[in-house]
């Protein structure tokens, strides 16, 4: 596969960030487009290159696209992940439209996954819920539902409407923390897990299609790495 790297300014952010563009080797039968978000920590602690090189190499995962997706700086990741409506905007009205602009064989690719991990695990299913439309699938590894007093699961619970969307979630059976602060300003009082499940069920409630897996593991990329296959598969299952 061949990689290129852009550097995409956003309006609605008004800030610019990486992204690197994996083209399948048949574009113009690619019909997955992968949106990986936290581009780098994928690329470089979760080694995520790896895993689609493997899966690629076992022909286990069909002809797509794979786009990542720097998240610009720790300060904008704060400020743009716990349910930012101008990040939703970006992602949609930016992002895709300037990577069907640049790279014409995405716009075969109907088929869209947009991925996640903690706190971009909650911006994925956010950016999923602002435009339903927008994405046919959502990987949330280890997502922090539990974000703004699980605002997000609250908003999912609430809504009159239900999209196709389908949720792969994961996370850890040792992710109990509670009453955890992160900063000043952002307190966890719900554990990831406890969050995660409550997502989960809100999700089933409202009839949502899920897949649901929880690891032996912490907080940690090893345990995101040896989830992320599994999930790609589901992702390009019909």
């Amino acid at each position: 596969m061949m990689e290129t790297i852009h550097i995409i300014r956003s309006a609605y952010l008004e800030n610019e960030r990486l992204v690197w563009i994996r083209e399948p080797e048949k574009n113009l039968n690619a019909d997955h487009l992968f949106v990986f978000l936290d581009g780098e920590l994928y690329r470089e602690r979760v080694e995520a290159n790896a895993v689609i090189d493997k899966l690629l190499a076992n022909d286990e995962i069909a002809n797509a696209w794979f786009v990542f997706v720097s998240m610009e700086s720790v300060e904008s990741r704060w400020r743009e992940c716990p349910c930012y409506p101008p990040f939703a905007k970006f992602i949609v009205e930016e992002l895709l439209v300037w990577l069907e602009g640049h790279y014409p064989g995405i716009t075969a690719a109907r088929r869209r996954t947009l991925v996640g991990l903690s706190y971009t695990g909650l911006a994925a299913a956010f950016v999923a819920n602002e435009f339903p439309d927008a994405f046919q699938k959502v990987i949330a590894q280890s997502g922090s539902f539990w974000s703004d007093d699980c605002r997000l699961i609250d908003e999912f619970q609430r809504i009159s409407r239900r999209s196709s969307t389908g949720f792969y979630l994961d996370v850890g059976r040792q992710e109990t923390q509670q009453n955890v602060r992160h900063r000043e300003d952002v307190l966890q009082v719900v554990s990831q897990i406890d969050a995660v499940r409550r997502f989960r069920d809100v999700l089933q409630e409202r009839g949502y299609a899920v897949k649901y897996t929880e690891f032996d593991g912490g907080h940690e990329f090893a345990a995101w790495r040896k989830t992320l296959p599994d999930a790609l598969l589901w992702a390009l299952a019909p």
